[in-house]
């Protein structure tokens, strides 16, 4: 079992900066956003769907199912490889140079540490991931039954309202986001986990109000689905922008590796908080790191080119305007 959890966690390490890099390539400046929110809208709905399709199979008293379930799933990732074999680069690269025709990498890790943005960057991703994916399954699934007392089928439904408010909201978000400084909508984001931690605190402080406290829970991870669809077309085009078109690969890999840290450490330290019944400090550090996450992304924006935190922006800015073109 170890194993085989090794070889998935390094199939992913590989996996997800690879497919990055293949959506920055067939993208542009100002189309990335799009791109990526399409991916992380697919992500979850298939999420969604895959949850659902287990929970039927899967029969605790019969192991045969879940020999099934993982027969199926080997399948899927058979798929995945037969899909990506399909995929067709363009002919000409959507970024200056994107796909590399010289040895790619030389002085590459130099080049990436001595970028003050993209170390400012890497280490927002890892306080955002800390605060919020890593605690998904340890600290905050131990604080809901613990303290706000609900049953693991709520805690279901929770995770539920998580998925189908990325897949309901994604694209209205998308909009309402695209035209906006990226630097402004991460700490907004931040702000709105903020709401979220406190929502959560609170739920465990109303023991009298089960469907208060219920509903406060369930809001806690809808309003962290929120978020993170507001994150999809904003942190990793931001990354895409940041990095020289030679070093497109190496970036992407950097800032994966920086959210499978923060994946490792997150579950860990809130379990570690949890076990011990540190649920106020728990709590309080969390909302203290979603605030953080609003501090970093306004110093980040000040490093920020207008073209990297707003390109649309950039671009009616540089577009001729037409009764000028011939003058």
């Amino acid at each position: 079992m170890v194993a085989a959890a090794a070889a998935l966690g390094a199939g992913i390490a590989v996996i997800q900066p690879s497919l990055a890099t293949m959506i920055v390539w067939c993208s542009t400046t100002t189309t990335r956003s799009r791109a990526f929110a399409m991916q992380f809208f697919l992500n979850n709905l298939g999420l969604g769907v895959g949850g659902l399709l287990g929970g039927q199979l899967v029969d605790t008293s019969d192991p045969a199912s879940f020999v099934r379930l993982f027969a199926i799933e080997s399948v899927m990732f058979l798929v995945l490889g037969a899909t990506v074999a399909t995929v067709r680069l363009p002919r000409v690269p959507k970024v200056e140079d994107a796909v590399p025709t010289e040895p790619a990498g030389r002085g590459g890790w130099r080049t990436l540490l001595s970028d003050r943005a993209m170390v400012q960057l890497c280490v927002l991703g890892f306080v955002m991931f800390f605060a919020c994916y890593g605690q998904f399954e340890a600290g905050l699934a131990a604080f809901a039954v613990e303290v706000t007392r609900i049953s693991p089928a709520t805690l279901g439904i929770a995770l539920a309202a998580n998925t189908a408010a990325i897949v309901l909201a994604q694209f209205v978000v998308l909009k309402l986001v695209e035209r906006r400084r990226r630097s402004r909508v991460i700490a907004l984001v931040g702000l709105i986990w903020t709401v979220a931690w406190v929502a959560a605190g609170v739920s465990g402080l109303v023991p009298g109000a089960h469907g208060v406290a219920t509903a406060l829970l369930i809001s806690t991870y809808a309003l962290f689905g929120i978020g993170e669809s507001m994150l999809s077309p904003t942190m990793a085009p931001l990354v895409a922008d940041l990095a020289p078109a030679r070093l497109v690969g190496q970036y992407n890999s950097a800032f994966a590796l920086v959210k499978q840290l923060a994946l490792a450490v997150g579950p860990a330290a809130g379990g570690l908080m949890a076990g011990a019944g540190m649920y106020v400090a728990y709590i309080g550090a969390l909302i203290v790191c979603s605030l953080g996450i609003s501090v970093l992304a306004l110093r980040l924006g000040g490093r920020l080119t207008v073209a990297q935190d707003n390109p649309l922006r950039a671009q009616r800015q540089t577009r001729v305007p037409v009764s000028y073109k011939h003058l």
